[in-house]
């Protein structure tokens, strides 16, 4: 009997050993599955950080000479990964550069680039060209001006709260009466209740951009910011294809070097630069010049792009002064004399068997008036100054500083007769020269654990869906 009860408990010993090395075995497996596990952990953000620190490192140069995020084939380590697994000596990295730089991503970078900044650029321009500064518009204690900013409030304080300022206007007829103005005060209080109506109608503009719309109030301050989201949404707006081929056109006027090297400014002329203001000459060797002439013709003979591009643009002036000619009178009425004279001589030299109309001659003269205006057009173009895009006194006067025209603004018609292929072609030629022929926007790393490999692709955000 008690030989039976040993072997029983001996059954219920050997059971419990085999239970707990089975639990052994299996807590073991887990916590190395577990420490596998970190170290997996460990090593994908070691290489997706080290991702990230590589394109961190896109060359800037080539963001200011040419808008575009891009990468070139220089080492650049693994800093970040050897310091987040220097605890683990059986993990390794390496990478190689993918993707390169090809016309699909220079039309994404040129379309971005130009949305984001091309409304501040032409804004200047358009300030620079009413000659208005952004403090005189603020009224800036410095400028000495009075300016919108100061004066408004104000304006707008008498026009809803007239009756406050009745004994200040009392004074101010005594002060009129005695200068011999009071005559005009009537005329001066009607035009205050008209500008009171409109106020009325017009404080508040209704801006819409895309799906997204928003009422703008010219003296809410708060408007400023569904104004500002008027515009992210704008930012991120599917733009119609006609707009993305301006915005590549602009692109390509402001972007790359012309054989005109200087511009007349304000005070004397000024190198010329990119649409940042950096100096082609900074960007390039000063032999590469007439990269826009590229564009236009698409020749490798740069004398004969040049040639071209001078022909298109005195063809363009020649019609342009023609036009211009034509409709003015005085140049009509000035033609008109020198045509009689010309026919009457013409009739003398032939003893009147040639009789030619003044009428008819009137138009070769006046295209010959054209003709000279337009070679001392281009020579003035060509040497970076400006002249008159019409040679009318209405049209030049009415314009004021928009009549002028510099030799870049050409351009802006000319590239538009380029299909947009051809000169993505051709801009991507031009920025290889600069930039290198081997530029790259992807990165694809890999981090090996004891055989096993994580990889990684991945590409600047901008290129990830260009179309």
């Amino acid at each position: 009997m008690k030989r039976k009860l040993f072997g029983r408990r001996g059954s219920i010993t050997l059971f419990l050993c085999i239970i707990l090395s089975a639990a052994i075995l299996l807590e073991t497996i887990y916590l190395q599955g577990a420490y596998r596990r970190k170290q997996e952990v460990i090593l994908t953000e070691a290489v997706s950080h080290q991702v990230e620190q590589i394109f961190s490192q896109f060359n800037r140069e080539y963001l200011d000479w040419y808008g575009i995020y891009a990468i070139d084939d220089v080492k650049y380590g693994s800093s970040v990964f050897e310091e987040m697994t220097k605890d683990y000596s059986d993990m390794s990295f390496e990478y190689s550069l993918t993707d390169e730089f090809d016309e699909d991503d220079l039309r994404a970078s040129a379309v971005e680039y130009m949305k984001l900044r091309g409304i501040a650029f032409e804004g200047n321009a358009l300030l620079d060209r009413l000659d208005l500064s952004v403090s005189q518009l603020s009224g800036s204690s410095h400028t000495g001006g009075i300016g919108i900013g100061n004066w408004i409030p104000t304006f707008k304080d008498y026009l809803s709260n007239k009756d406050k300022y009745k004994d200040r206007l009392a004074d101010f007829e005594v002060i009129c009466d005695h200068m011999g103005l009071g005559d005009q005060l009537p005329y001066f209080s009607s035009f205050c209740d008209d500008v009171t109506e409109a106020w009325e109608k017009s404080s508040s503009q209704f801006f819409e951009c895309g799906e997204s719309s928003v009422t703008i109030s010219l003296f809410d301050p708060g408007s400023i910011d569904s104004l500002t989201s008027a515009f992210d949404s704008y930012i991120d707006v599917d733009l119609p294809s006609i707009v993305d081929r301006l915005l590549i056109n602009e692109y390509a006027v402001f972007s790359f070097d012309s054989f005109v090297t200087r511009y007349q400014g304000d005070d004397d002329y000024e190198p010329e630069c990119n649409i940042l203001g950096i100096p082609f000459d900074e960007i390039h060797d000063s032999n590469d010049k007439g990269d826009l002439e590229y564009l236009f013709v698409g020749s490798e003979d740069a004398v004969f792009n040049k040639l071209i591009s001078y022909g298109t643009l005195f063809g363009t002036r020649l019609i342009l002064n023609y036009s211009a000619f034509i409709l003015d009178d005085a140049k009509r009425s000035a033609a008109l004399v020198l045509a009689e004279i010309m026919c009457i001589l013409i009739s003398l030299l032939t003893f009147f068997t040639v009789n030619l109309s003044p009428t008819v001659v009137m138009y070769f003269v006046l295209f010959f008036f054209a003709y000279t205006a337009a070679m001392v057009d281009v020579t003035k173009l060509t040497m970076g100054m400006t002249v008159p895009i019409f040679y009318n006194d209405s049209v030049c006067e009415a314009l004021g500083d928009f009549a002028d025209t510099q030799y870049r603004d050409y351009y802006r018609v000319f590239l538009l007769f380029v299909p947009e292929d051809v000169l993505l072609e051709r801009m991507l030629d031009v920025i290889q020269r600069d930039c290198g022929d081997e530029i790259y926007t992807g990165v694809k790393a890999e981090g090996s654990l004891r055989g096993d490999k994580y990889t990684v692709k991945r590409r600047f955000e901008l290129y990830e869906n260009p179309e």
